[in-house]
């Protein structure tokens, strides 16, 4: 294991400084491309936005990508796959029950099919300038799921999604009050639905997040340390992006937000891998 980590590390310092660029400059396009073909507007401050975005998710993918042993097609559909959930899919469904931007459902259409272009583009992109390796992700997911029993995986699944609750609700707790002022305010289309709302939505976003980091946690090389680091990591940083340019919410309440969702993720990021060990 020891001598595997040490390929790994020398796979990424040999990742040739043109690919990393390359690379930076396909996700950054995406999103102004999107908004020219949508004849948006880009202001400044979004134009930063994709350039900063861009450069954090360029990072996090040249130290995610060679710790992951696939094919390139695997690969696209793994990266494609957890972009797809983690920085749009499942905020969209958090976003529907806390704010009113979803009340037009073309609005929603509009957002999902943004979103299955940009991860989509983002995730072929990574896989044909950092990724290498054979293994078929089905190939690796029955491997790893091979070493428990059926019903073991059921009860992990499930206690995985139950988790997600009380860690997000514990952490939403702490924050309150530096944010409750702006959810109550209607003039910035937020808002908190009850908890027999709340409770279901969140259970579903655990149960989405176990079943989506599920094949990450079979398919990254390296230790425990290294499949947490990179189940938090995958947790947080693509779901802060979301947060930092979602126009939604106030940019007073973002640092917020952003301490919220790290502790989340680290906490979570512990608990699954854990649970999908």
């Amino acid at each position: 294991m020891a001598e595997l980590g040490v390929c790994v590390q020398e796979r990424t310092s040999r990742i040739k400084p043109v690919r990393i660029l390359v690379l930076l400059l396909v996700i950054c396009a995406v999103p102004i491309l999107t908004r020219l073909v949508e004849n948006v507007p880009i202001t400044t401050t979004q134009l930063a936005y994709f350039l900063l975005s861009g450069a954090i998710l360029t990072g996090f993918l040249v130290w995610l990508v060679p710790k992951i042993r696939l094919s390139r097609w695997s690969l696209i559909i793994l990266i494609w796959l957890e972009l797809l959930v983690v920085e749009f899919i499942n905020n969209y469904i958090e976003g529907y029950f806390f704010t009113t931007r979803y009340g037009n459902p073309a609005v929603l259409v509009q957002s999902v099919a943004s979103a299955l272009i940009s991860s989509v583009i983002t995730g072929t992109a990574a896989a044909l300038l950092l990724g290498y390796g054979i293994s078929g992700i089905t190939a690796s997911l029955k491997k790893h799921l091979s070493t428990r029993t059926g019903r073991s995986w059921i009860l992990r699944i499930v206690v995985g999604s139950v988790a997600y609750f009380p860690i997000y609700f514990f952490f939403g707790m702490l924050i309150a009050p530096f944010v409750l002022p702006y959810y109550s305010n209607p003039l910035y289309g937020l808002r908190i639905p009850s908890f027999a709302v709340m409770i279901p939505v969140e259970l579903f976003r655990g149960f989405v997040y176990t079943l989506v980091l599920l094949p990450l946690m079979a398919t990254v090389v390296g230790g425990r340390i290294t499949k947490f680091i990179a189940l938090a990591a995958v947790l947080y940083i693509p779901g802060f992006i979301a947060v930092l340019g979602n126009t939604a919410i106030p940019a007073q309440i973002i640092p917020f937000h952003g301490v919220e969702i790290l502790a989340d993720s680290i906490v979570y990021g512990l608990v699954l891998s854990r649970i999908l060990s």
